[in-house]
């Protein structure tokens, strides 16, 4: 085998009892182990070659040449870290959706073989295979954040859990872990159209199910329809937009033309409560879709199918974008599957996810001569610094503190007035706009949804 200027021997054609290989393809399936090898530690080849001529396979010979230790693996470092870094105590918390992130890098199928290795054995090469693997199945993105969750993790078991882990400060490879591919800025933005034609469809197929889904289910389900039509009318990020508890959704004491919508400032990028008011018309159109959406009492306004009263979970982040995709017929279940089709191609509209709509929004603000309106509606300024625990309150408790709450919340929109009539003014242009538009479409819409059929 050539290794950069030299050649390495891994086995013999003859004679047979020299670690023979007599066919083209064991010798090939050798290859990328050995320069692993010889990338990460040459001193290991030998063994390794032994291991493998005596009658291991090539994964077995790799892992025949490891110690037996009983330090953590990945995942109970990653464990370890969001348990010690979610208490109140913590001297640096993480936010929700950053335990989300790494438990969702944690869960890719990409990382099966490395949550499971002890993190004292983990080798640069291995990590960065699955970084490629993550981002040729996933994107730019994924990897990237692959690489930054697993160098999170390892830095504070190192720092904090080295007994534990094994870990030490003399050999912290995985500093040296990057990614070399870019970003690109996305451009998309869904005109209003765009926007209310995938709506139609949505509603078409809240009883139907779509061609070519072999589960035969209806194509969107309840409370992803109301998480669908909350996130376009109020342009928020996915995690934190659907993270709207029901006591933070209430009537306006100060203006009966408008709700208010708060979100705790550890469900915001920001870091930063953020306070949205919600016009009458959006209230209207809202409340019905939300009373649909199966509720097993939860706190919720827009809560997971999958949750009960022991375990209560909002819509998942992902629920919209990936209903987006069913529709384009690219849903695993549809793949290579005959009937499936690219419905929203068959209605002249392009891709979209649910983040493209901040563009969206900005564009109609600017076209209205309202610039700073779109900055109001996304931005975070408001800081709310008390985390008040209502789980722990006995139901008289937490109706005052309910109370106590829409109280502080409201205080705190009105106190910044002049963002406060920006929002409005910005919340009523946008959402005026998306709903006249679907009161529109709503004549031809069985020609429109014929075409879908």
């Amino acid at each position: 085998m050539k290794y950069k200027d030299w050649s390495k021997v891994i086995g013999f054609i003859y004679p047979k009892d020299q670690r023979p290989i007599t066919a083209a393809g064991t010798a090939r399936a050798m290859v990328p182990f050995v320069k692993g090898i010889l990338d990460d530690n040459p001193k290991q080849l030998e063994p390794w070659l032994v291991a493998r001529h005596n009658g291991l396979d090539n994964k077995k010979a790799l892992e025949n040449m490891r110690p037996v230790v009983t330090t953590w693996t990945l995942q109970q470092c990653a464990d370890s870290m969001i348990e010690a870094r979610t208490k109140a105590t913590a001297q640096s918390p993480l936010r929700k959706a950053s335990v989300d992130e790494i438990k969702r890098t944690m869960s890719r199928p990409e990382m099966k073989d490395l949550v499971e290795t002890a993190a004292v054995l983990l080798k640069r090469g291995e990590v960065e295979k699955v970084r490629d693997k993550i981002e040729a199945s996933s994107g730019i993105s994924a990897a990237k954040k692959c690489v930054s969750n697993i160098r999170s993790i390892l830095n504070y078991c190192c720092e904090y859990k080295s007994g534990d882990s094994g870990l030490d400060h003399k050999d912290m490879w995985w500093e040296l872990l990057k990614t070399d591919s870019k970003i690109i800025a996305r451009t998309r933005t869904p005109s209003i159209v765009d926007i209310v034609k995938t709506l139609q469809l949505a509603a078409y197929y809240l009883d139907h199910p779509l061609p070519g889904r072999v589960d035969g289910k209806h194509g969107v389900r309840d409370n992803v329809y109301a998480a669908m039509w909350w996130l376009i009318l109020t342009s928020q990020r996915t995690s934190a937009g659907l993270a709207l508890q029901k006591v933070d959704f209430y009537p306006d004491p100060r203006d009966d033309g408008f709700y208010l919508a708060a979100w705790d400032e550890e469900a915001m990028k920001g870091k930063k409560t953020h306070v949205l008011p919600i016009p009458l018309r959006v209230v209207q159109h809202m409340l019905p879709l939300i009373e649909a959406a199966q509720d097993h009492g939860s706190k919720w306004a827009f809560p997971s199918e999958r949750g009960s009263e022991d375990h209560d979970i909002c819509i998942s982040r992902t629920a919209v974008r990936q209903f987006i995709v069913r529709l384009q017929g690219r849903d695993p279940l549809m793949k290579g599957k005959e009937a499936a089709r690219d419905l929203l191609a068959e209605a002249g509209v392009l891709h979209w996810t649910p983040h493209d709509l901040r563009r969206s929004i900005t564009a109609v603000m600017d076209d209205n001569g309202i610039p700073g309106g779109a900055s109001a509606v996304l931005a975070h300024e408001i800081k709310l610094s008390e985390h008040l625990g209502e789980d722990a309150l006995t139901e008289a408790q937490r109706e005052e503190w309910a109370a106590n709450r829409m109280a502080k919340i409201t205080k705190l929109a009105y106190g910044g007035g002049t963002f406060l009539k920006l929002k409005k003014t910005a919340m009523t242009v946008w959402t005026n706009a998306v709903l006249d538009a679907w009161e529109a479409i709503q004549v031809p819409r069985e020609q429109f949804l014929e075409a879908a059929e």
